[in-house]
């Protein structure tokens, strides 16, 4: 929208200040002006229409100098008042209760060849208003002054003045226009008055021969001014600062509002045309005394802020986002109760019984999660060839423990093994677990000799019997499942961070290709690799092969080592001397290039 400072004139002496600087008030305090024009002589400002969503007393030049008369604390000039033509029927032919409020019709003689004034021309040009002729340029003049359209249409030799209200959500489905912009922000009905006021003492100064014949009015809906209370003290609570009494009424009172102080309440009535929408609230009178105020007069005060412990989340919650998000397993929820057939075959005791079995197989209380686990297997199995699943839950043993059960199947047993291996260090890493210390053997009699291991202080890590998935139904393939007891893992209290700047220069890498014995662990391998040379950073595995050409009780590991520069970027010859350091020291170690 776009104001110009001489029409603001007519209303409100302006200060002696600069556009900017009126433009920087008016944005601190009332509306966001985005900039302003010198047109012939005139300061046109720029006004966003989103700060004037709420406030539809703003659409007009005598809203915006009501505003600046309270900001500096300027009279502001009253609008004409003129003496109404006599009431008459029949100049409105219908008003619609769904779409309207008030509707008021105003039937004038007026002499066609009178030419709009130069000055309402020129002002209505400065804000991109095109002028047409004398009626309908006093009927735009109008609008952009006090903010209600009007229509004006010629009947014979006279012309109909009609100024609606119109019911907002109604005004929203018009076309867009610079009226219904106006309707749809919901406009009070008194303002029909000024309207209709200002368009006749207008008109009757243009063409002095024009008469006012008659008027009907039809009010359905008339806009009441709003009533609100607001202690004191919550005005002090929520700005911070308590003002003065005198102060507090002075702010309202010069913004149209009925302010009166019984005790510590603040009793306001707001004016019509603040009371559609806009003043309903306590907090719109505090936004109204603190605007006013100014916020930048208002106390500036450090935030408090309390520091408490994190709660951490539970272990069974972590263990479950750690496989979900970062293990790519998908969650499983089976009964608490297991097939006797599988108990049976898993050779696991369930000491606790069910007094009404929802089947007569399942009459005992899970002690494990792998039977459960090991039947939700085989009945996706049918659809899936490889897949990863868990369970976090409670088993029954001596006593109720929480678990956390990991199922993993495929084609390839080891392949299986060392992912299943990879998914517990996981927990152990983002679960920030004290110790998980994966040696020995384990006791529970489902666990394949050829792969298994005791994971401590409570676990097991290995493939399952051929016989257990014979059992299950299983006839494909191998299965690796790891199982923890949560109740028996530590955490640490707090996680550690560790920064690790991020190298300047590029980083290097190669693979090597080394056979070792089955009694040289990739631990070792790696170990060494990573300490054979300052400028190496780390060791990745790649995989390991076993064939025809491959001794026994060997295998072929393939590593890649990662070189990170120190000062320069890595010249071939400084590579290739890294890499046979590397190579050396592998074979000390047992493992060399093949």
């Amino acid at each position: 929208m776009k104001i110009s400072r001489d029409w603001l004139a007519d209303y409100v002496p302006l200060p002696d200040c600069s556009p900017g600087q009126l433009a920087h008030e008016l944005t601190l305090k009332t509306v966001e002006v985005e900039g302003y024009d010198a047109v012939d002589g005139d300061v046109v400002f720029e006004i966003d229409n989103k700060s004037l969503t709420n406030r539809p007393d703003l659409w007009g030049h005598y809203g915006i100098a009501r505003e600046l008369s309270v900001l500096y604390g300027l009279p502001l000039a009253p609008l004409p008042r003129i003496a109404r033509p006599p009431s008459t029927t029949g100049l409105v032919s219908s008003v619609d209760p769904a779409w309207h409020r008030r509707m008021l019709a105003v039937q004038c003689t007026v002499d066609s060849s009178v030419p709009t004034p130069a000055f309402l021309r020129d002002r209505l040009r400065r804000i991109g208003a095109p002028s047409r002729n004398l009626c309908a340029d006093l009927s735009t003049y109008v609008m952009f002054s006090v903010g209600q359209p009007s229509d004006v249409r010629a009947t014979g030799d006279s012309i109909m003045l009609e100024i609606p209200t119109l019911i907002p959500s109604q005004a929203r489905r018009s076309a867009r226009t610079e009226a219904s912009v106006r309707q749809e922000k919901g406009l009070d009905t008194q303002r029909v008055d000024q309207a209709v006021d200002l368009f006749l003492h207008l008109l009757t100064e243009t063409d002095p021969s024009a008469v006012a014949l008659g008027e009907e009015n039809v009010v359905l809906a008339a806009t009441r001014g709003a009533e609100i209370e607001v202690s004191l003290a919550e005005i002090e609570r929520r700005i911070g600062l308590r003002l003065p009494p005198d102060e507090i009424l002075r702010i309202l009172r010069a913004l149209g509002c009925t302010a009166e102080i019984t005790g510590e309440l603040l009793q306001v009535t707001a004016p019509s045309w603040r009371s559609t929408g806009d003043l309903s609230l306590p907090v719109d009178i505090v936004e109204e005394l603190a605007r006013i105020h100014g916020y930048d007069a208002l106390p500036a005060r450090r935030p408090v802020v309390e520091l408490a412990p994190r709660s951490r989340l539970p272990l069974s919650r972590q263990v479950r986002e750690v496989l979900a998000a970062r293990g790519g397993a998908t969650e499983v929820l089976t009964y608490p109760w297991s097939a006797d057939h599988l108990l049976t075959a898993c050779e696991l005791e369930a000491e606790l019984a069910i007094d009404h079995p929802p089947a007569p197989d399942r009459g005992r209380l899970r002690p494990s999660l792998l039977p459960n686990l090991l039947e939700a297997a085989a009945a996706n199995l049918r659809y899936h060839d490889e897949f990863s699943i868990f369970e976090v839950g409670t088993v029954f043993a001596a006593t109720e423990r929480t678990s956390a059960g990991i199922l993993l199947t495929g084609p390839d047993g080891v392949e299986l093994f060392r992912r299943a291996k990879g998914l517990a260090d996981l927990i152990r890493r983002y679960c920030h677990l004290t110790a998980l210390d994966l040696s020995g053997t384990p006791a529970q009699p489902w666990t394949d000799p050829s792969a298994r291991l005791a994971i401590r202080p409570g676990g097991t890590l290995a493939l399952v019997r051929p016989s257990v998935l014979r059992a299950a139904g299983i006839d494909r393939g191998a299965i690796a499942c790891v199982e923890l007891d949560l109740d028996a893992l530590r955490t640490h209290p707090s996680r550690e961070n560790r920064y690790a700047p991020v190298g300047d220069l590029p980083e290097s890498d190669f693979d090597l290709s080394v056979l070792a014995a089955d009694t040289v662990p990739w631990s070792l391998v790696a170990d060494t690799a990573t300490h054979a040379h300052a400028l190496v950073q780390r060791v990745d595995y790649v995989g390991e092969y076993r064939g025809s050409r491959i001794p026994a009780d060997h295998r072929s590991l393939t590593l890649r080592v990662t070189l990170r520069p120190q000062s320069t970027t890595l010249t071939a010859s400084e590579i290739a001397a890294t890499r046979s350091t590397v190579l050396a020291a592998l074979d000390r170690a047992g493992a060399r290039l093949r």
